[in-house]
């Protein structure tokens, strides 16, 4: 029965029969179709998901062992979205949609290598199919698990975004801190606009991080700091390049 356990948990990935980016895009929004599904069969047990991967980790219809993978490929469960700006714009994405629906725990991923959130040691095994920036040891995402770590203890604040195939973002909150994070989905730049912020907010300052300075984020764990004025006038525009991460940190009083 449902009441003797402690939580109820099952992972997440976004590829079965479309691997597109914009296919691995729409996914995010059916995340909250998932913990509602959950909860219509436990009712008010926790919910934890997990692991969230990009691809598969196994066939559930195989009704065999996995095969090996062939020499000079990469294994089937790996995506070389892993270490990209994309990859770091789902994330952030995954964890929105999971947060706002109020899952009391969610694991990401693997620590590092092809499947982490940053290079292994002896980097990476195939670099002419997983390719990684000389000096480089972070992907792009360790730097959105990095944002969300401030705000442990803190609160989650629902946001909506007009066209969410083309921008998206999470907002958090602790203590009179509030943090903006915005991910664009897409090759084109955008431009946001942002409404709703609270009277009392002081102005924002943060970082981008896209094509120019990633190799920085790949090299330094603190290569980005919040030094970039974002005054938005309690309804602004913010503007995107492509494929980029826009971290915003504002003082609400």
């Amino acid at each position: 029965p449902i009441g003797d356990v402690d939580f109820v948990s099952y992972s997440i990935n976004p590829q079965v029969h479309a691997f597109d980016n914009l296919s691995l895009i729409e996914t995010l929004g059916a995340h909250i179709y998932t913990v509602e599904t959950a909860r219509s069969f436990c009712g008010q047990t926790p919910v934890i998901v997990g692991p969230v991967t990009f691809k598969m980790r196994r066939n559930p219809n195989a009704t065999g062992p996995m095969p090996p993978t062939p020499p000079g490929e990469l294994p089937e469960t790996t995506d070389v979205r892993q270490m990209s700006l994309l990859g770091a714009g789902w994330t952030l994405g995954s964890l929105k949609y999971l947060a706002e629906s109020g899952v009391v725990s969610v694991t990401y991923y693997k620590t590092e290598g092809l499947e982490g959130i940053m290079q292994s040691a002896d980097g990476s095994p195939l670099p002419d199919k997983f390719p990684t920036l000389p000096g480089a040891k972070l992907y792009p995402m360790w730097q959105v698990f990095k944002a969300v770590t401030r705000f442990a203890g803190g609160e989650i604040i629902h946001s909506h975004a007009s066209q969410p195939l083309r921008v998206d973002g999470l907002v958090l909150r602790k203590d009179n801190d509030l943090a903006l994070l915005l991910a664009n989905y897409t090759a084109q730049p955008q431009t946001v606009r942002i409404a709703g912020l609270a009277e009392g907010y002081r102005g924002f300052t943060g970082f981008t991080m896209d094509a120019e300075t990633v190799l920085d984020n790949a090299i330094r764990a603190d290569a980005y700091t919040p030094d970039q004025a974002f005054n938005l006038n309690g309804e602004g525009a913010i503007s995107l390049p492509p494929y980029a991460l826009v971290f915003l940190s504002g003082d609400v009083t």
